[in-house]
């Protein structure tokens, strides 16, 4: 039932009209003040709003100035009633939002078609919204899970669908093959005919591949040359022999780019499940060790995993130690990468980044370690750290009154899934005295998709910190776009792959556009990562983005640095 909100002074004629809505079917809610009428807007969220522009103890014309002013309300048709005949006035009416103006006397009639119209287009309005964030949505998604190039599943939805051919496996007590596939002299394509030639060459396997393997196979592009391959329960060895000779024929013939022939041969590892591995961790690096051995061969060479085969190196193993005692020993740095306002034009913020300073090898890409302390668990210890060191450092700028507004942390998957994490996010803000405002929490959409509900519970114990929370990778579910209503967030962040060669790139400025207005119709901020160039920035700011950064604002430095550009 669609709810209507009337703001009316009381009378024979309010009656009526309720009267009139009720009949029609509508759910109806009535004042005769605007003030009141303002929290019935925020607590009910009516379809549509009924006034009289007159009113004892207020004026609705004061109340459209003030929704002027809510992007959240804003799109609530409205409807005047009046029984003042001045264009001046409506024409000021109809600037501040009003939808329409009735004029008093008017019949029934005139009354029910106005509010079906407007409610119709704002039905419209609604559906063409809900499209267009959709296909948004349906774009981040593939771009997280999807090679630009090949158009093939990347690593992470390989190994998805790893896991789903395992657990049917498991069912059926059936083998799966995994298969990693190198194409060999790759190199020398780009560095003789050119990056573009490499691409275009790519691209084709990636089609001949796909071309000639069983449907039941899934084929992922893992690295620049290296694409992996999914054979759900073959009937033996010789099958999947079959399977690789069949990949070796195809790739053999001659592959056309511009100005030039080239021919191609192909190295493949392959490994077993369950035979070598029930893990698929462990699967995907025996796979890469037969791999390396059949690259150590002739050219079309194919290797099955063998248990001599060395999976793990000394050098992960070392790390792994290393990493154990690093917090100990005091390794590791936070550095600060700035955000700047494009309004304000200065910087106001940054996004905490953590360093590891290693005695022996120096800086330790968070490349490496970040992924094994995820692993391992220690992300949860050296999280703490990591907050623990921010809201120290941003109460000590604070209290030497550099203009920071707030800080950002990321929060790992696995931190979101620890107990008591608001309990002590709030001692380490006691304990620092930050005051939590300048404190910003930023979290994956992937990670709170993992369990929404839980999520939810978890924001909202975080949000009555009175910290800030931003979503890091917007968009990569549709069902996400259910729930962001729920989300108690402040802002979205733009990933990178969207501000590439943005000036170039329509279908990315329509998305920008779009994810942009919808946020701040939520009323949350926007913020883009990887900016390096003046075009960027500025093509961002006729957006209306509010946050920006990335090398053209200046890299993660150290917290001395990053005071002077305060």
């Amino acid at each position: 039932m669609r709810k209507i909100l009337v703001i009316e002074a009381e009378g024979d004629l309010r009656a009526s009209h309720l009267d009139l809505l009720s009949r029609e079917g509508y759910e109806t809610i009535a004042t005769d003040n605007s003030t009141i009428a303002l929290e019935l807007i925020r607590r009910e969220y009516p379809d549509l709003i009924l006034g009289g522009l007159e009113l004892s103890g207020g004026d609705n014309f004061e109340l459209l100035q003030y929704l002027q002013h809510q992007p959240d309300l804003l799109s609530i048709p409205i409807i005047l009633l009046t029984t003042i005949r001045n264009d001046l006035r409506w024409r000021q009416c109809v600037s501040l939002g009003a939808d329409d103006c009735l004029i008093v006397p008017f019949g029934d009639r005139d009354l029910v078609d106005a509010i079906a119209i407007r409610l119709r287009k704002q039905d419209a309005l609604t559906q063409r919204y809900n499209t267009l964030m959709r296909h948004t949505a349906e774009r981040l998604n593939r771009l997280s899970r999807y090679d630009i190039l090949t158009e093939l599943p990347n690593y992470q939805l390989l190994r998805q669908r790893l896991e789903q051919a395992m657990r049917r496996a498991s069912k059926g007590n059936q083998p799966v093959a995994l298969l990693t596939l190198s194409l060999d002299r790759l190199r020398q394509v780009n560095n003789t005919l050119g990056y573009a030639a490499g691409d275009m060459l790519l691209a084709a396997a990636a089609q001949r591949l796909t071309g000639i393997l069983p449907r039941s196979t899934a084929v992922a592009r893992l690295t620049a040359n290296q694409f992996a391959i999914v054979v759900p329960a073959p009937r033996n060895r010789d099958t999947i022999v079959a399977i690789a000779e069949d990949i070796f024929t195809s790739l053999s013939h001659s592959f056309s780019l511009p100005g030039q022939q080239v021919f191609m041969t192909a190295s493949i590892g392959i490994a077993m499940f369950p035979e070598d591995s029930t893990d698929i961790s462990t699967l995907l690096r025996q796979a890469d060790a037969a791999l390396d051995r059949a690259k150590s061969q002739k050219s079309h060479s194919y290797r099955f995993y063998r248990p001599e085969l060395p999976i793990v190196s000394g050098d992960e193993l070392l790390l792994e130690t290393w990493l154990r005692y690093a917090l100990e020993r005091e390794e590791f740095e936070v550095w600060y990468q700035p955000k700047y306002s494009l309004s304000q034009g200065r910087v106001v913020g940054a996004e905490a980044l953590i360093r590891w300073q290693h005695p022996e090898t120096d800086y330790i890409s968070p490349g490496k370690f970040i992924p094994l302390a995820e692993e391992t668990g220690l992300i949860v210890p050296i999280g703490d750290w990591v907050l623990k060191t921010v809201c120290e450092q941003t109460a000590h700028w604070l209290h030497t009154k550099q203009p920071v507004v707030a800080i950002a942390v990321n929060l790992s998957s696995v931190q979101l899934n620890q107990p008591r994490l608001a309990e002590r996010l709030q001692d380490i803000l006691t304990a620092t005295q930050l005051p939590p405002d300048h404190l910003e929490l930023e979290v994956t959409e992937t990670a709170l998709m993992q369990d929404v509900d839980s999520a939810i519970a978890l924001l909202h114990d975080l949000k009555a910190l009175g910290v800030k929370i931003a979503i890091d990778d917007f968009g990569t579910g549709y069902a996400s776009l259910g729930y962001l209503r729920q989300l108690p967030i402040d802002m979205l962040k733009i990933d990178t792959s969207f501000v590439r060669d943005i000036q170039a790139n329509t279908t990315n400025q329509t998305i920008l556009k779009h994810v942009i207005a919808m946020a701040h119709e939520l009323d949350l901020k926007v913020i883009a990562e990887g900016i390096e160039t003046e075009i960027e920035m500025n093509t961002l700011k006729s957006f209306g983005c509010d946050l920006i950064q990335g090398y053209w604002v200046g890299p993660p430095m150290e917290p001395t640095t990053f005071a002077q550009r305060l």
